[in-house]
This record gives C-alpha cells, structure tokens and sequence, in this order.
C-alpha cells in the first residue's frame, strides 16, 4: 500500500482485490468491407420464388451455384434472411447486405400535388408501421430540373424518415420560367404574333389566314413536345444518376417510385389520333409539319431509358413504380389537368418496373396493399457470400450467375457487380450513400484507425454536455494521403435507445502536410466534440474520412449520461493527460450544443485527454480521476481512499505502479486526483487500470476503468 499526502487531505492509494470482467462500453471491431478498395468477400442477396411467387424457405447452401464471369466459385457464406426477425446487433455489423433498404422516390415532374398528398400519407404509414426492426429507409426526390435530390439517407430513424416525407424538401420543388403561368415563350410568341398581324392585312385571303394559325398551332405544339422531352430525358438521367449511386450500397435496395408517369408516346412513338393528323400532313405533302420523333418516338430517349434501368440491376437495386393516380379520388382536380393520358402514363411506369426486376402497381386506391406487399416480396432472402474469380481493375464489371438445384423456383438477384472505382471517379451522391452506409449500420473499422472517449460534464452553471475525445492514428492517415494535405472530415451522431438522432455534428480541416507531418506521425490528431444531451443511454457513431482520397475509418461506442441530482460520489473514467502543446485538434460542436464546455483542466492547466492510452515501462505518466460529489464540496480535512488495480488481458491483477500527486476541489462541483502512473516490467500488450474511490460521507466504493496499451 502507497500513502501520499495531497493539498488539504488526506489519501490512501489501495490496491483492489477482485479481477473485474471487462470494460462496460462495448469495444468497436474492425471488419473487412465487402465492397474496398481490394475486394475480398462479396455478399449477393438471392431472392427464390415458387410459381405463384411465393418466397421459398429452407434452402440450403449446397443448393447454390455461383458463377463469377463464367467461373464456378464456391459460396463460403450463407445465410437465409427473414426480415421480421431482428438481427443481433453483431450479426447485423458482420452482414450489412443482410438488412432490407427500401428508398422513397418521389417524383415532383410527372406528379400533381393531389397525387403527392395521397402519396405521402402513404409513405407515412409505410414508415410508422410497415418497416420491420433491422429495416433501413431513404427519402428522395426527383425532378427534370433538378435530378435527385437526397432528403435523407438510409436510416432507421423513424422520426427523421417521417419528417422527410412531410415536407419533401418543398422549398427546393421545381420552379417555372413564370410562376403565375401566363408566358409560354415570349420569342416565339412574338414572332408568331407578327405573321399573323401581317396575314390579316389588307387584302389577304381567309386561306392564308388558316394556314397561319395552322402554322403556329404546330409550332406550339412541337415547341411543348420539344419540352416535354426534354423533361423526360432530365427524369431518366436523374434515375440514372441514381442507380449508379446505389451501386456502392451494399445488399439490395428497393426502389419504391411514386409517380404520375410521363407521356409513354415520347418512348413508343405518336397516338392513333395523332398519327391520323400525320397521315393527313404527309398526303397534302405538308412535310415540315411532320417529325421523325414525334411519329415513331425518340429512340434517345428508349436507349436512356434502358441503359438507366439496366444500371439499377447491376447495382442491385429494383425499382417498384406505384401510379399516385389510383391514390386519388375520382372527379378530382388531377383529372382535369393537362398532364398525359393516363394509359400512356401507367405504360410508361410499368416498362421502368419492367426493365429493372420491380412490380408495377396500378388501379388501387390502398396504399396499404401496395406496401404490404412490397414487404412481403422482400421478406425472406438467402444472403449468399463468396470470393471473386479474380480482380479484373478498378471500375470493371463482373458478370454473375446463380442456378438453384430446385425445380420450379424463380431466382431474382443483381447480374453483375462493379469492382470499386476510385474515389474521385464517384459521384458526390455515392460518397454520400457510402458515408451514410457505414453510420446507419454500424460498420466499424476501417482504413483509419479510431478511438474514443466520453465524459459526461456538468459545469459550475448547471449545464449539461457530453465532451467527446476522438483520437484518430496518425500513421494510418498518412498511409496513402494525397502528396500535399489531408481533407479530414469528421461527423459523429448522438442515437438514443428509440433508435433516433437526437443530436449530430461535421467538421472539417485541411491539413497541410508540409507543416504537420512530423506531429501526425508522432500523436495524431485529436477531435474536442461537445454533444448536449438529455439523461439517458446513447449510442454515439463516428466517421473519419480523407476527402482527398475516399480512405474513412469508424467507430461508436456507448455512453450513459447521467441526471447528476444522485447523492453521493459519481466517479468517472481515469484519463491518460497529454501535453496539448504541439498537438493536432480539430474542436466540433453538435448542432444543439452553444458554448461547449469540457472538464479537462486542474485548476486553470488545460491538457489533452488521451483516448487511446500507451505507457512505457520505466516512464511515467499522468492521470487525472474526475469525481462528482453530487453538489456537495468535499470537507477539505475529509480521508479519502483511492483503491487501484492493473489488470492483463487475461483478467489476471499485476503491479499497479500509481502514485497520488496532487488533488484539486474545483467551483463545478468536481474534485481532481492527479496521480502518477509509472509501469515497471510489464509485458507489452493490452491491460486495464481499475479505480476506486471511497466516498468519505458513506463509505460507498464507486469504481471506473480505462484500458490502455503497454509498449
């Protein structure tokens, strides 16, 4: 036992007795993605159906083939899926592609606001009560104008997904050249105007007249069928550019697409009536009034149409299209508008259900149906993984096969897989789902390495945050960094046990190499973030990448924030204090956090918070024990003990080596023990410092832990 003395008190170091069983916050675990930069495993979902469509269960791996570009490869994982059924939260980390993804794509072009209202409401009831437990949702838009706009990624925040489809981002909905719709064009309104001023006057026939009015009812007409194209090409490019952003998602994504439909005669060509009104043109050999796409149809705009659909198949995504007019009442004022035929319509919407793999749904006005069955189509699964026959190069195609040994079965699976692009090859939509994709399922690992700590804070005006240390590895950030700087951008999301984001933060920093180097390489760098936060448990989810380059790393842990109104001592973590001079911070504050505040100080000395902790045997180093004595100062006279114990990576106790140097009573309500920890022959590995404090009032022994490494 080591006894020190310590300013105004008196304190006794003790060592434990009883091995403790591990840390209580739940230690991230790298993984290998399946999509990398290297690919090594790759995860297929498989979808069987019997004749009538029904999912088929009970398969069995032997049953499966897999050919990978002509090549026989064996299948090294598998797992059958029913989505009713929640994943273990480690099962759900090792398999993302095993949880369902459904996105809401709702169309603003080919849509009238009644068709968006039924539309919605529909979508709100899929998110309250359709999804199941391990479900993730996304909210987008889609316009001519603006392609698509992503609302909110794939998540399993009900209340965000909830929101989304309320407002559907409404202050960005496309906008028209007049908004009070009274200007077509004003130059060819003009011109047209001209040559019929001209035609009525003195002495012009009644014939000329007609022909001019017949001359600009064309134009008019060719001019909105130019338009209107136009907004059908800038809609397919839109799913276009959506179907490869998928691409980076793992498992498959169910693309649910709420549209009014566009006019299917600009893809198939003209209408029994129009064509009579060419026929009539070509045999008066009125020539100029007849267009080749107008007759037969835009053969641009088919092949725009099937390269897009093609691309969400080998992105392994299916698009269900769901015509919004059945969602609306008889009589309403959609009926009476301009917009396309509805026959024509509902084709085009069942060719883009058809060239992906997806179901078109027509003549319904329950939307609950349409839902439920999407969901019962996608309910059950086989998750089939296996190795590629080889590495073709970054951006090549895979061509997939998969037989089933079962006779009158239906196979429905992605046809093929991309080999991974480089970085700045991808569009800013797929970094975005690729993020988001690592956040939502909880993937950790990753090319940079992550540690982190939480302290729950409480400064001497009552207020309340949660002080978060991220500690990102230097070595690993300057392996494959650009030559001249690091993009770091850093996002961290606060989740309760509702699953819910109740709070987040981004930062970003350039770091020029040629000036930190040398400090990367030695410490790091550090991330100070503040999150303001109720009471309760929470799971806060890191995300650390390179912008430069597309290299990221993971990482969450889970905290517990307190009330702080308990009586008694509240002791805290040990932390591991480091010079801040010379060290790399980026400070980020949540978006509900003002004027954040942290507890790493003694007295007015700020340090630097170690959240990844490396001693050497033989060199000491500095520990500060935070303890909250519930409000109430502690006697200075009062005797305190502090018990400690160094446990190895087998539970087993070794010698502690900690020392009490210094104690601090500070005005928020905290007392700070520095002590000093010096490791005599210890083996290199990984160890855990366990610390007790006795409350002096009670006698009550509060305990907390730290891990830390041995070099």
């Amino acid at each position: 036992m080591t006894r020190a003395c310590c300013v105004g008190a008196s304190a006794a170091l003790l060592f434990l007795g009883a091995p403790v069983q591990g840390l209580g916050d739940r230690e991230s675990k790298a993984r290998t993605p399946e999509f990398g930069s290297h690919i090594t495993i790759v995860s297929l979902p498989v979808f069987v159906t019997d004749g009538k469509g029904r999912a088929v269960a009970g398969l069995t791996s032997d049953q499966f083939e897999i050919e990978d570009e002509g090549k026989k490869v064996p299948v090294v994982g598998f797992r059958e899926v029913d989505a009713q059924d929640a994943l273990p939260d480690e099962d759900a980390e090792a398999s993302p592609a095993a949880r369902r993804q459904f996105l809401l794509l709702f169309d603003l072009s080919f849509t009238s606001v009644a068709g968006l209202v039924r539309a919605r409401q529909a979508a709100r009831d899929f998110v309250d009560s359709g999804l199941g437990p391990t479900d993730l949702a996304a909210v987008a838009t889609l316009s001519a104008n603006h392609g698509v706009q992503l609302l909110v990624g794939f998540t399993d925040d009900r209340s965000q997904l909830r929101r989304a489809v309320s407002t559907l981002g409404i202050l960005k909905l496309d906008r028209k050249a007049d908004p009070l719709g009274l200007v077509y064009d004003l130059t060819d309104v003009g011109s047209a105007y001209a040559d019929v001023t001209t035609a009525e006057g003195p002495g012009a026939s009644r014939s000329n007249v007609d022909d001019t009015y017949r001359q600009l009812q064309i134009r008019y007409q060719q001019a909105e069928r130019t338009d209107y194209r136009q907004r059908t090409r800038g809609f397919l490019q839109g799913l276009a550019e959506l179907a490869r952003s998928l691409d980076g998602l793992q498992g498959r994504k169910q693309v649910i697409l709420l549209s009014g439909g566009f006019d299917a005669t600009a893809l198939q060509g003209e209408s029994a009536r129009d064509a009579m009104a060419t026929g009539e043109a070509l045999t008066r050999g009125r020539y100029w009034e007849v267009r080749s796409e107008d007759r037969f149809g835009d053969t641009g705009l088919r092949a725009e149409l099937e390269e897009a659909l093609r691309s969400f198949s080998t992105s392994d995504s299916v698009v269900h299209t769901v015509d919004v007019n059945g969602l609306v009442a008889q009589g309403d004022a959609r009926f009476q508008s301009s917009e396309p035929p509805r026959g024509s319509a509902q084709e085009s919407l069942a060719r883009i259900a058809r060239l992906s793999g997806g179901v078109f749904f027509k003549n319904t006005n329950d939307a609950g149906e349409i839902f439920d069955d999407i969901l019962e189509m996608s309910r059950h699964y086989y998750l089939l993984a296996f190795e590629p026959a080889r590495e073709k190069g970054q951006g090549e195609f895979h061509r997939l096969k998969v037989r089933l040994q079962a006779k009158g079965t239906r196979l429905s699976h992605r046809s093929g897989y991309f080999e991974r692009a480089a970085y700045t090859d991808r569009s800013p939509l797929q970094r975005q789902f690729e993020a988001s994709e690592l956040v939502a399922k909880g993937i950790t690992g990753g090319a940079i390495g992550m540690k982190a700590m939480a302290i729950p804070y409480r400064d001497a005006s009552g207020r309340v945050q949660l002080p978060v240390v991220l500690a990102l590895d230097g070595s690993s950030l300057l392996e494959g960094a650009g030559p001249e700087r690091i993009g770091l951008e850093i996002y961290g999301y606060a989740i309760d046990e509702q699953s819910r984001v109740v709070d987040y933060l981004a930062a970003a920093s350039n770091l020029p190499l040629a000036r930190v180097r040398g400090a990367l390489g030695a410490r790091g760098v550090q991330c100070h973030a503040v999150f303001t936060l109720a009471p309760g448990r929470y799971t806060l989810r890191f995300l650390a990448r390179d912008g430069e380059t597309g290299r990221t790393g993971s990482y969450w842990l889970e905290v517990n924030v307190p009330s702080f109104d308990a009586a008694g001592v509240m002791l805290f973590p040990p932390i591991f204090m480091e010079n801040p001079q010379g060290l790399v911070v980026v400070r980020a504050a949540s978006q509900a956090t003002s004027n954040p505040v942290a507890p790493f100080h003694v007295a007015s000395e700020a340090f630097a918070p170690s959240a990844r902790p490396q001693v050497v045997n033989g060199r000491a180093s500095s520990v500060c024990l935070l303890a909250f004595d519930g409000g109430e100062r502690y006697d200075p006279s009062a005797s305190f003990e502090i018990r400690s114990q160094l446990l190895d990576a087998a539970n087993q106790p070794v010698s502690a080596g900690l020392e009490l140097t210094r104690s601090v009573a500070g005005t928020d309500g905290y007392r700070r023990f520095v002590m000093s920890f010096t490791p005599e022959a210890l083996a290199p590995g990984e160890y855990t410092l366990r610390v007790g404090l006795v409350d002096p009032a009670s006698g009550r022994l509060s305990e907390a832990y730290q891990s830390l490494r041995v070099r």
